[in-house]
């Protein structure tokens, strides 16, 4: 239960909003309870002077005060139940909203390098779906519970007015139907509510896996297989899902058994006092139908207790990431920017894991400022991790990385990365205008600027094609342009961030030779007077490099 008491920590701030839909919550159940019994009353009482009155017993009855209490009751039950409503879920959604905020800022020292080890799809659905699945921390489980509480005490008080007797026995009943079989249904439906959490997480990760993957999987006909196993993967969810539906029908079962045994209770007790004229007629029925809405609002805690497991793992798993440790951490004195730009890299030595192997070992390097080398080797080999390392994303667990003889670990990220522009194989385009991702190289870049990078990149003759020029969408991920395209918008936006320091990753990777070298001939006049550090497996950008080293088994080779 600890990762619920920490979620509720993050409750504070709204703590009113939450007491007053708490308080409008109360105010409709003990509106309901009373409107039901009054109703009840009035019935029996009307009845009992309609049997009298032909007797010829004097029976004085008011008629109107009754009636407009009743009318009452149901205004205030109505007026209530909107209200509880509006602030309730209100509080969840400003709860909901700042869990999400904690949860981004949290994330934000993880990227990229603890993020990476992460599936996008697990992780958006952490983000969504295990957030989401918190609102039933206060609206499901604690609003209902400490409702159901205080209008059974109310209630029980009311009833030992009348009777002692009648209120004991209620008190057993409430006993059992508000804490025992809750806590039954809580120990049954536990595993399934965390199995039914986990399928769904697993189900929605390879779900994104198809979608995103989908031109890949049909292309090498891997997509059937890949489908079974997430129609696998469904079929154990629905066969939770239909375990923890037939538990819940059971449990709601079981509260409608109860409620009608204590009905039954009350009324063979109810009538045995009216016969020693202890109690009326009239007073038994109020206490019965008060008895019945009353579980009305018993009904639910089973079944949100049955489900509290899914509630738990799903805070489980978003504070597990939430606290992970970043791959880096800042420097608590951080040094200055050095002037210079001179790139070393000394006995260097890295692995992903404590318990991994070595991705790359005993790496030296210097590159002088405007040097140009380039690095290939196979796939795996580390040529990108070395690139990570350089920008910071992961830290060597042995040796060190020097700019212009500071070691890097001694400065800011930011800082760092000022001084670096990354172009790779997939620079990611954001679902804007061609403008918003160019501004992203230089927000200050005005349309002089913008046009020098783009025809430099070779965009001219596209923009001429759009109606929208610039201001064209480009899609989720660039989805409405073309490879080649969003490769040289990328490139325009390292030109605009004319950064010193140039790392390319596979910066020509699945272009055609002619797109291949106009990409090449624009770095040529970016990267002049820079240093450039390029990975790459194509021959074809060997041109750019005054040094071609070779990477195998993590050692680096000059060739």
């Amino acid at each position: 239960m600890k990762d619920l008491w920490f979620f509720l920590r993050l409750f504070k701030p709204y703590r009113l909003w939450l007491l007053a839909g708490l308080i409008l919550s109360l105010l409709t159940a003990l509106a309901s309870i009373a409107l039901l019994g009054l109703s009840g009353w009035f019935i029996c009482a009307a009845a009992v002077a309609g049997v009298l009155a032909p007797d010829g017993v004097a029976v004085t009855f008011n008629f109107m005060q009754p009636a407009a209490q009743i009318r009452a009751l149901a205004i205030i039950r109505t007026l209530a139940r909107y209200g509880e409503r509006l602030l309730t879920h209100e509080a969840t959604f400003r709860v909901l909203a700042k869990i999400r905020c904690w949860f981004f800022a949290k994330m934000i020292p993880l990227a990229p390098g603890r993020l990476a080890m992460q599936r996008s799809g697990d992780l958006l659905n952490r983000m969504t779906g295990d957030i989401d699945a918190l609102d039933a921390l206060y609206l499901r489980l604690l609003a209902p519970l400490a409702v159901a509480l205080l209008a059974s005490l109310a209630l029980t008080a009311f009833i030992g007015a009348y009777s002692p007797l009648l209120a004991t026995l209620l008190m057993g009943m409430l006993l059992i139907a508000a804490v025992f079989v809750p806590w039954l249904f809580n120990r049954l439906g536990n595993k399934g509510a965390e199995q039914e959490s986990e399928y769904t997480a697993e189900f929605k990760g390879r779900q994104i896996e198809i979608l995103q993957g989908f031109n890949d999987l049909s292309a090498f006909q891997a997509y059937n297989r890949f489908k079974d196993r997430l129609l696998t993967v469904s079929e154990k969810l629905l066969i939770v899902q239909a375990d923890n539906e037939r538990l819940a029908s059971l449990s709601a079962a079981s509260m409608q058994v109860l409620a009608q045994l204590t009905v039954i209770i009350m009324v063979i007790v109810g009538a045995s006092l009216m016969e020693r004229q202890t109690l009326s007629g009239p007073v038994v029925a109020l206490l019965v139908f008060a008895i019945l809405a009353l579980f009305e609002w018993l009904n639910p805690l089973a079944q949100a207790t049955q489900m509290l497991g899914k509630t738990r793992n799903a805070a489980r798993r978003i504070r597990t990431l939430a606290e992970s440790e970043p791959a880096i951490g800042e420097p608590s004195n951080a040094r200055p920017l050095p002037p210079g730009n001179r790139l070393a890299l000394e006995q260097v030595s890295f692995r992903y894991r404590q318990d991994g192997d070595w991705v790359l070992q005993h790496i030296d390097l210097s590159l002088a400022e405007g040097d140009k080398i380039a690095i290939s080797g196979p796939s795996g080999a580390g040529k990108s991790t070395l690139l990570h390392l350089l920008m910071r994303f992961f830290d060597p667990q042995q040796g060190r990385i020097l700019l212009d003889g500071v070691d890097i670990s001694q400065i800011r990220s930011e800082r760092l990365l000022s001084r670096m522009a990354l172009l790779s194989q997939r620079s990611h385009l954001f679902n804007g205008s061609i403008r918003d991702n160019l501004l992203l190289g230089d927000r200050e870049a005005d349309d002089g600027e913008l046009m020098d990078a783009i025809k430099l990149a070779g965009l001219s003759a596209m923009l001429s094609r759009l109606p929208a020029g610039i201001d064209t969408l480009v899609g989720e991920q660039g989805a409405k342009v073309s490879g080649g395209e969003a490769r040289r918008i990328a490139l325009a936006r390292v030109y605009l961030k004319n950064a010193p320091i140039l790392l390319l990753d596979e910066p020509t990777e699945g272009l055609d030779a002619e797109t291949e070298d106009d990409v090449l001939s624009a770095l040529q006049q970016i990267s002049e007077n820079k240093t450039l550090l390029m990975v790459t497996h194509r021959a074809a950008g060997f041109r750019l490099a005054q040094r071609v080293y070779r990477m195998e088994a993590g050692e680096l080779i000059e060739v």
